[in-house]
């Protein structure tokens, strides 16, 4: 009879663990230079009667080596969520161990995530991934989040809205972030390209795209959101560009709910023979006298070589990529420092 029981009785259920946040490269928004906060939660398979965490890794002052420490967990739910102070830097590791009941602690880990520097971009094609040939971020610190999960910033970057597969400047806008400051740096493209200003008033597809990752990282998530466009809109006047961008802006913070800092690059160019439309120039020179956004880089001065089509097309070559990254950050950097005056 005893040998019945155990041939029909279920086989034990397997306990585990199952990490929510942080995810794998991740980088988290600093809150000071030297600060920041981490979400962990996550759920496990059975009710545990505790849970805890012990992250390790390399912050800007050196290395972490974390100790255990509990995690708050629901013990009904079977969940874990808490939000744990961390020194900017990383990478770090995360692991989660949870005690249950007649079981060995399971455990879990996430590797590679940070506290840093992040940046939405948004915009035509010179903000997604249309130039001329891939690149890659050579530091190993930079990641893109495309909306369901992270990865090293190399071409092509996640999130954009027009699928596209080419190169952008973002490997080299992180790289020089990084060597400025010496934390990880995240970005969430959204750009589609051969965009009109129009196409991205309150409410549309391109808008609300932008917004769901603005809202994915949360209030405060991320330092700027860096906007390249305005080669499309060449026919539109001065003023109707400038009032439509300023909409733009304006929904996007309502939205947010937050005072998001905007950047605006200075940008018209399409060829050879029109280097510049002073037109649109003009409207983003006003959206920054009129302090609607800050300043962003001029990239109609990057002609020549740094152009595609061995100089004849609108997009960027290798080295008109990484010439456009670093222009971004040393517009960029500067602001960053200003935040901890």
């Amino acid at each position: 009879q005893e040998q019945a029981d155990l041939t029909t009785r279920p086989a034990p259920t397997e306990a585990s663990v199952t990490i929510l946040s942080p995810r794998h490269y991740q980088v988290f928004q600093r809150e000071s230079r030297t600060e920041g906060t981490i979400l962990v939660n996550g759920c496990t398979s059975l009710a545990a009667s505790r849970a805890e965490c012990r992250i390790t890794g390399r912050s800007l002052n050196g290395d972490v080596m974390g100790k255990w420490q509990p995690l708050p967990y629901d013990r009904a739910a079977k969940s874990f969520n808490a939000k744990l102070p961390l020194p900017a830097g990383g990478w770090y590791d995360l692991q989660v161990r949870v005690h249950a009941d007649h079981h060995l602690p399971q455990t879990a880990t996430v590797e590679k995530f940070g506290i840093g520097e992040v940046f939405v971009g948004a915009g035509q094609s010179n903000s997604t991934n249309c130039g001329e040939e891939r690149i890659q971020q050579t530091t190993g610190m930079v990641a893109s989040f495309g909306g369901l999960h992270w990865k090293l910033a190399d071409d092509p970057q996640l999130g954009v809205a027009d699928k596209s597969e080419g190169g952008s400047f973002w490997p080299a806008f992180g790289d020089a972030m990084y060597d400025r400051f010496g934390v990880p740096i995240g970005v969430a493209t959204t750009g589609y390209g051969g965009t009109s200003v129009n196409q991205w008033q309150p409410d549309t597809h391109l808008f609300n795209w932008m917004m769901t990752r603005v809202h994915q990282l949360g209030p405060l998530g991320f330092r700027a959101l860096l906007w390249h466009q305005g080669e499309s809109d060449t026919e539109m006047s001065a003023d109707e560009y400038f009032a439509k961008l300023k909409s733009t802006i304006a929904a996007s913070r309502q939205n947010a709910g937050w005072q998001i800092p905007w950047f605006v690059a200075q940008t018209s160019y399409h060829d050879p023979k029109n280097l510049r439309f002073e037109h649109v120039r003009s409207a983003q020179q006003r959206i920054w006298d009129d302090g609607v956004a800050l300043r962003g880089p001029d990239t109609d001065v990057l002609t020549g070589d740094h152009r595609d089509m061995d100089g004849l097309g609108i997009h960027f070559s290798p080295k008109g990529l990484k010439a456009h990254g670093r222009m971004w950050a040393e517009i960029v950097a500067p602001f960053v420092e200003r935040q901890f005056d």
